[in-house]
């Protein structure tokens, strides 16, 4: 079950760098928000440590993504730092998933990593600009937004894996992809919470839509290897 677990953190982790990248390179921040956003960097090294016990390919994205945490200031600050860094990171990233794809069994397999790029990036990368407090309103509808269309493509890929084996491992695995398709649901629903009741939201809510989200990508990750 770990082992599923880190096999979905690598193409979330992808999409929390670019998502976070595009907000230190194109978002307009403040001294004090740009030093918060640094301080999330070790987060995501972090996890890329834990998927490094997977692959061992996955330590040049530790290295990069440390390095440029180490050049940067977390507090008050307008200095970008050696963007190229951050740049390398997100291509080691990039590369590293784009192999994770090509290594799946059929292509709703690799249609799941892809969408997961998004779906998982996105709900990431919103608890990190949560706990981060930017002011970068914008992000607190569009996020949601495209978790919901990665949901929707998510729920096809399940379908889909479900329809490239006979009819007796489908019913078989029918309970393993209804408990997936409903911990998808329930976490686009916490995750979009915020949106209809116009309350603020917080980083309970998106750690808990995330939580959900990563137990259905485990849960389908696992029906893909058992359908293969």
């Amino acid at each position: 079950m770990t082992q599923l677990l880190l096999s979905n953190f690598a193409p979330m982790l992808l999409g929390a760098q670019l998502i976070l990248t595009l907000v230190l390179v194109k978002g307009d921040i403040c001294p004090g928000q740009r030093g918060r956003v640094h301080k999330m960097l070790p987060a995501i090294g972090i996890l890329w440590l834990a998927v490094a016990s997977l692959k061992i390919e996955a330590f040049m994205v530790v290295f990069a993504v440390f390095y440029f945490f180490s050049q940067v200031q977390t507090k008050k600050t307008r200095d970008e730092g050696p963007l190229w860094v951050m740049y390398l990171a997100n291509g080691l990233a990039f590369a590293y998933v784009a192999i994770t794809v090509g290594e799946q069994s059929n292509w709703a397999n690799s249609a799941g990593v892809i969408v997961s790029v998004f779906l998982l990036g996105a709900s990431f990368a919103h608890v990190l600009l949560t706990i981060a407090r930017t002011r970068l309103q914008a992000f607190h509808r569009i996020l949601p937004v495209s978790g919901v269309v990665s949901a929707m493509l998510m729920a096809l890929v399940v379908l889909a894996q479900s329809t490239t084996i006979d009819v007796e491992a489908a019913e078989a695995a029918t309970q393993a992809i209804l408990l997936s398709l409903g911990l998808l649901i329930s976490g686009v629903i916490v995750w979009s919470t915020h949106m209809f009741s116009q309350k603020e939201v917080n980083k309970v809510q998106l750690s808990i839509a995330l939580l959900l989200l990563l137990s259905s990508a485990t849960i389908q990750t696992g029906i893909g290897l058992n359908l293969m």
